[in-house]
């Protein structure tokens, strides 16, 4: 599998997580934001409880699906783009006359590179936490 592939494959998978987390995060505002306008100010409860409880387990069910899938999916990634920026950071100090003395572009690709795995590395670390955050509400809630 070449680099490119490599990057353009892990480009999509975080893009794919992030839009999971996105769609999840936005749905459970939005059942928090209609609950708190049911309630009103005056604090009686106006509208179906079952409705919102049903609501609540189904969007339960899918962040605690995303949650199982995103963390194998998060971890993995994660792995790689750490070895990943390792690597380029060994060959670097301990072989810098074959990885960066060698052409221009060499040494372009060797200043280039970590700024692509470092955006992965933080966006990698943002889904997690905001899916645990999420999960982690869900859990206070229903226990």
């Amino acid at each position: 599998m070449s680099t490119i592939s490599s990057i353009s494959h892990l480009s999509a998978r975080q893009s794919v997580n992030y839009m999971i987390t996105s769609v999840l995060y936005d749905q459970f505002r939005a059942l928090n934001r209609d609950f708190h306008l049911a309630v009103g100010c005056s604090g009686e409860f106006q509208g179906s409880v079952g409705e919102y409880r049903r609501r609540h387990q189904k969007l339960r069910q899918s962040v605690r699906n995303a949650d199982q899938f995103m963390m194998i999916s998060n971890v993995a990634g994660f792995c790689c783009q750490i070895m990943n920026l390792i690597l380029i950071v060994y060959c670097s100090l301990f072989f810098p006359e074959e990885s960066v003395g060698r052409s221009a572009f060499l040494t372009f690709m060797h200043v280039y590179w970590p700024i692509p795995i470092l955006f992965g590395l933080t966006l990698t670390a943002c889904q997690g936490i905001v899916i645990n955050h999420v999960v982690c509400r869900v859990k206070c809630v229903t226990v």
